[in-house]
């Protein structure tokens, strides 16, 4: 008795393989969620956090450090029945014309995927160690905002400032 699957072509055998990921990304998330635990990735911190940025430009790099995402928030893992056929077009992809590099932000050693989703949960469940991406590197600290000039106006008038709108009652109607 034969109890492993056989593939007449290479499409049936990534279909296989989806199928046997996703139903483990099911039951991973499953259970995180019984479990109270954040089974979503880190998602990249706001657009205005870090204004500073440079492009790289084409570099490897490691999949391991590839944290989040830019904008989305499921897992790298297929979670979705609909993602069959894309994923297992992009798994084709590789061996066949290869890859466009994915685009990735940088912040110190993280990476956040922005685009090339797909071909990084295929790198992952395929054991790829390096993906080749266009790297935008943001600066590690995000710039502090002097609020020196609103505490020293507060000090001189001895009110503290607010950027609240005055109640309904102080309003002029005109």
């Amino acid at each position: 008795m034969n109890l492993s699957p056989s593939f007449t072509n290479v499409r049936s055998f990534t279909s296989y393989q989806f199928s046997r990921l996703r139903m483990r990304a099911v039951w991973s998330a499953f259970l995180a969620k019984i479990s109270g635990r954040d089974w979503s990735p880190a998602t990249f911190p706001a657009e205005g956090e870090y204004p500073n940025r440079k492009l790289i430009g084409l570099k490897t790099v490691h999949v391991s450090q590839i944290v989040g995402t830019l904008n989305r928030t499921s897992d790298f893992r297929p979670l979705g029945k609909h993602l069959l056929n894309r994923w297992v077009n992009t798994y084709i992809n590789r061996d066949l014309d290869g890859w466009a590099p994915i685009l990735i932000h940088k912040i110190a050693e993280d990476y956040y995927v922005e685009d090339g989703h797909h071909r990084v949960s295929v790198a992952r469940a395929t054991g790829m160690i390096f993906i080749e991406a266009n790297v935008w590197e943001h600066s590690a600290q995000p710039p502090k905002l002097n609020s020196a000039p609103e505490k020293e106006y507060a000090g001189r008038c001895g009110v503290e400032p607010s950027f609240s709108s005055p109640p309904a009652t102080q309003l002029r109607s005109e």
